[in-house]
Order: C-alpha cells, then structure tokens, then sequence
C-alpha cells in the first residue's frame, strides 16, 4: 500500500462540507479520501490536456508555416532564386 502522508492546506469550511457530504455519495469512507481520489484524477486529467494542448499548438505552427512558405513562393515565383 502507497504511504500516506498528512499535507497541510487550507481550504474553505463550504470545501471540507462538500467533501464530506460528496464522500458516501461517491463510495468513500471519509471526505479526505474522496479528495485525495478527486486530486489524482484531476492531476491525470489535466496532464493529458495540457500535453494534447502542446501537440495541438505544435501542430497549428507547422500548418501555418507551411501555408506561409507555399504563399511565399507563389509570390516569388518560379523564376526567383531563394537565398540561403
């Protein structure tokens, strides 16, 4: 079993509620285990978005530049030598 280890954070009284009264709804014994479980998932999640953001972004700059380079030879033309 992975150890536990006790943070201190401060959170809201309407927080710690929530957590509490969400717990059994959810199937946990406890509103801090229901918060660790939600704070995991929510760590994944986010992981994967922001990766999946990063890979989107690379993306719309290769598409741009490729666009701007096909522009930039129309304009030259074929005749035009490019520089290097």
């Amino acid at each position: 079993m992975a150890e536990k280890k006790q943070l201190n954070i401060s959170v809201e009284d309407q927080l710690i509620d929530r957590l509490n009264s969400l717990a059994p709804k959810a199937g946990y014994t406890s509103g801090n285990e229901f918060a660790a479980e939600a704070l995991d998932i929510w760590a994944e999640t986010l992981a994967e978005l922001m990766i999946k953001l990063r890979e989107i972004e690379r993306n719309a700059v290769k598409h741009q530049r490729e666009q701007l380079l096909a522009k930039l030879r129309q304009v030259q033309g074929p005749g035009t030598k490019r520089r290097k």
